[in-house]
Parts: structure tokens; C-alpha cells; sequence
């Protein structure tokens, strides 16, 4: 007899993990399957933005995430030179220095840090943590087939130590990576600027804790006649990464030849060198004309493959999962109607298409695309209303009638379709502290006509008293917002749409209480 269960997911990584952890948090218990047993062997994404650490902090993460970014807390500094050794800091022309002042801006809009972090640290964390809350994770084990019809989606799943069994699930999220298995099958074509530059990573480990000890940096370019590139931060004393363009005799190198090339563009002749993985990968951008097939979904690089500056695609992925999970959630519990798994496509697809697209404007490898990214004349979008001002256009919402937030500056003002400004109310919580486990009805200070409607709608309500906020949201005192779980606003009272009708709008269905 098939085991039936409501989500699988397929992939292990970032957008797998997280996907998984906001299913629990809304209440919904999936199956996690990842052919690999452990972590990458390449550290991969490093630096998760504010969106991204808001998001762990709704799950309760926000102090381990803290806690395993805390070595690199101080690694801020962009080098270049020919060796790591020769490297002075990078004199940082005038787009770069205002990115610097926006950067310092950050703790005033949000309660997320903005952290260097390794994705092959951060992803155990993120394990652990699924499951201790519940999360079937089975490692070692591989989605092989999948077939859909309407009642389901039934897998045929591979242990790596067992033979291979079937899985039904309500719903599959393929987490899958760049060469998404799912995507494959489901014929699923992909658009954008394609193939940019091939890269080849260095994971090594070398004691340079006094090298740096007097410029610890996040990146470093290197500009050498035996290999460009960078070098990037992964612990701050004992593990880095180089990333160069790929070697077309790379096959022919041996460990011993990659020593040496690396003791040449450290600058240290006698370093006592360990290199841990070499790993070869394509920079592209490339993004599924379809992120979703019936009862699957595509999440993270199955969905969106992109250069890799910022991590671009790993907090992209995380927005994905804060978007999918309680739609998954609201339709599992009846509470939506399927059709409001359609507004997952409508928002996210645009979103990520355009960040993948901004992501591509910088090309080659990381030392090209960090030369480019912090030349004098480089342009580049505002760094505040790139990280928080993404607007869906379409979507799970209800418009007020408002014109568009602005995009050369980060103003959302509480529209639909915008994510809820930050404030602190008190020493620890944030008005993103109020999103989810599902809809939310944040009022102003004169709530009376809201509190008996909230509950009769099955809304959690909280009140919100701060002036600033209030005024930043454009909410009178007797106004309200609705909050998705992914910290989307969904309405606005000043719309005149009734609350009612909001709810019904955004969840597809009159799942209102007589």
C-alpha cells in the first residue's frame, strides 16, 4: 500500500530546508528526500540579506543563525591586488560608497542582520532544526520518477541503502537544483541570457589568520598573469575559497599543481596548503517559463539560475519557500481554494526572473564580476529598494488603488502586495514579528471594530500603536492591514474593500464563518 503524505519535497538544500520548516510552522507536516547523505563539499552561498535572516527569525532560528555567522561578523572588507598577500583594501568609488551608507541603514528597516554565513554551515542548522520539529528527512534517498493526476502525485523514491519504494503526496516541491530532475520530466523550458562564463572553485584549507589578521575581508580580487579571480571568506582563519575561470586543462592538474597555483596567488611560497574540493560550474541565467505544473512546484535554482554575487539565488530561493509554504498550507487545511496556488507563479516568477536578470549585468567569473560591481562608474539599482521593495503586481492581495511604490527608493507605505515596513514595538518584537502562522489583521489603537471581526474570520489580530508605523503605512488609528505569512501585506483598509471580501479575495473562497 502507497504511503500518502501532503508534501513532498525534493532537494535538500536552502529552498528544501526552508520550504520544509515554514510547511511545520504553518502546520503541515512533508516528507523531505535528498540523495546526498551529507552537506556540499563547496561552502556555495554565503551572504543572506535581511529578507533571508527575518525569515529564519520567524522560525526561531535568528540566534544559531547569529551564532554560526559570528566568525565572519567582522570580514567586511573588499581587497584587490595580485596576490592575497600584496592586496590593499579596494578604493571604492562614489556608487559604492552610497551602497556603504544604504548598508548602514539596514537595522533601521529591519529586524534581520544582514550575515555571512556558508551555506555549508548554515544548512545543518537548518536540518537539525527540521528535524527536531518533525520534518521526515530522509537522506540517501533519490525521487527517480513521479507521475501526477488529479488527486495526487505519486514518486518512486530510491534509498541509497534500500530498495526503492512509492510516495503519493498531495502536492511535490521540486527543490532540486539548476539540474532539476522535476523540471526535466515536466518538459519545462527555461528563458534568459543563457550561458555567461565557466568558473572553477578552490576549497582549500590554509592557516592565513595573520595574513588577514590587519584587512579581514568578504572578497578579495585578484588580478594575476596565473589566475584571476577571487578569494572569498568562508571561516576567517583556516577555510577560503578561490574562484577563477575555468582551466581548459583543468583535468590534467593534480592536487600537487593546485597547491602551487594557490601558493602563488596567496603570495606565500612555503604555505603549508589542504585543498578540499575542486569544483567546476557554470555561471548562467536561465529561468523555467513555468514554476508551477499541476501539482508540482519549482523552487530555488529549479526554478531560477542566476550568477551568484550577494547570493542572489539562495535568498531568492528563501522567498520562493516564504511565498509557496503557506499557500500549500491555507489549501491543505481548506481554508483556500486551489486556485490560489496559481498566485504563486503570478508573484514569484516576475520577481525572480527580474533579480536573476539584475544578477546578470555583471558577467565572468567572481574577480570579473566584483571588479565590475565596484568600479567608480558602475550602476546599480538602490540597494534598499532591491532588498526590500519587491512589488508584486499580480497576486495573492487586493489592491487599494494606489499607484506603484517607488523604485529608485524604498517607499512602500503598507501597499498590497509589498512587504510590511519594520518597527521595533518593543526591545524585541518587530511589526514582521506578527506574520504568520496564517492571515494576520494588524490594527491601529482603535481596533474595537476590528477585534469580533478578526475572530469571526479565524484571523490572528494584533494592535499596533506606533505612531511612526502608522504614519509610514499610511493607517489612521481605526485602520487595519492584512499580514500573509511571508510578511506580504494583503490589504489595506483605506482599499473600502471590506475585510470579508479581502479574505475571500485572497484566499480564493467564501471560507467565511456564517
Amino acid at each position: 500500500m502507497t504511503t500518502r503524505v501532503p508534501v513532498l519535497i525534493s532537494g535538500g538544500g536552502i529552498a528544501g530546508l526552508t520550504a520544509a520548516l515554514l510547511l511545520r510552522r504553518e502546520g503541515v507536516h512533508p516528507v523531505l528526500v535528498e540523495k546526498h547523505t551529507g552537506v556540499s563539499p563547496q561552502p556555495k552561498a554565503r551572504r543572506f540579506n535581511p529578507r533571508s535572516t527575518e525569515v529564519f527569525r520567524l522560525l526561531g532560528l535568528a540566534a544559531e543563525v547569529a551564532e554560526a555567522s559570528a566568525p565572519l561578523a567582522s570580514f567586511t572588507e573588499v581587497l584587490a591586488g595580485p596576490t592575497l598577500a600584496a592586496a590593499q583594501v579596494r578604493h571604492l568609488g562614489g556608487t559604492m560608497r552610497q551602497r556603504r551608507l544604504q548598508q548602514a541603514r539596514i537595522p533601521e528597516l529591519s529586524p534581520g542582520p544582514n550575515v555571512l554565513c556558508p551555506q555549508v554551515v548554515l544548512e545543518p542548522i537548518l536540518r537539525r532544526a527540521a528535524q527536531e520539529r518533525g520534518v521526515s528527512v530522509r537522506l540517501g534517498t533519490e525521487l527517480v520518477s513521479f507521475a501526477q493526476d488529479d488527486e495526487g502525485v505519486t514518486a518512486l523514491l530510491k534509498p541509497s541503502d534500500g530498495a526503492p519504494y512509492e510516495l503519493t503526496a498531495d502536492y511535490l516541491i521540486a527543490a532540486d537544483g539548476a539540474r532539476s530532475l522535476v523540471r526535466t520530466a515536466l518538459g519545462i523550458l527555461r528563458s534568459g541570457h543563457g550561458h555567461l562564463a565557466d568558473n572553477l572553485d578552490l576549497y582549500f584549507r590554509a592557516d592565513l589568520t595573520e595574513l588577514v589578521r590587519d584587512k579581514p575581508f568578504n572578497l578579495c580580487e585578484i588580478d594575476n598573469p596565473v589566475a584571476s579571480g577571487a578569494f572569498l571568506s568562508v571561516n576567517g582563519t583556516d577555510r577560503w575559497l578561490f574562484s577563477t575561470a575555468d582551466f581548459p586543462e583543468a583535468h590534467t592538474l593534480g592536487d600537487g599543481d593546485w597547491h602551487d597555483l594557490l601558493r602563488i596567488v596567496i603570495g606565500v611560497p612555503d604555505l603549508d596548503v589542504e585543498l578540499l574540493s575542486r569544483s567546476p560550474w557554470e555561471s548562467a541565467m536561465r529561468v523555467a517559463d513555468r514554476f508551477r505544473d499541476g501539482r508540482v512546484f519549482l523552487t530555488g535554482d529549479a526554478a531560477h539560475m542566476m550568477p551568484p554575487m550577494a547570493a542572489a539565488g539562495a535568498n531568492t530561493a528563501i522567498a520562493d519557500a516564504a511565498n509557496l509554504a503557506w499557500k500549500l498550507a491555507a489549501v491543505l487545511a481548506g481554508q483556500a481554494a486551489p486556485a490560489l496556488l496559481d498566485t504563486y507563479e503570478a508573484e514569484r516568477r516576475p520577481a525572480g526572473y527580474a533579480i536573476a536578470e539584475a544578477s546578470s549585468t555583471v558577467r565572468g567569473h567572481v574577480g570579473d564580476m566584483l571588479a565590475a560591481y565596484t568600479r567608480p562608474d558602475s550602476r546599480h539599482d538602490d540597494l534598499l529598494a532591491t532588498m526590500f521593495g519587491t512589488q508584486y503586481t499580480d497576486g495573492a492581495f487586493v489592491p487599494d488603488g494606489r499607484d506603484p511604490a517607488p523604485v529608485d527608493h524604498y517607499a512602500p507605505a503598507g501597499r498590497p502586495g509589498t512587504r510590511v515596513p519594520h518597527a521595533w514595538l518593543d526591545e524585541e518584537t518587530s511589526t514582521v514579528d506578527f506574520a504568520g502562522p496564517g492571515l494576520t489583521l494588524l490594527t491601529g489603537p482603535d481596533d474595537g471594530r476590528w477585534i469580533a471581526e478578526a475572530d469571526r474570520l479565524g484571523l490572528r489580530q494584533a494592535g499596533v500603536s506606533h505612531p511612526g508605523w502608522l504614519a509610514e503605512v499610511c493607517l489612521p488609528p481605526d485602520g487595519a492591514l492584512l499580514l500573509r505569512p511571508d510578511v506580504i501585506v494583503a490589504w489595506n483598509s483605506a482599499s473600502g474593500t471590506p475585510l470579508a471580501e479581502a479574505v475571500t479575495r485572497v484566499l480564493g473562497t467564501a471560507a467565511v464563518p456564517a
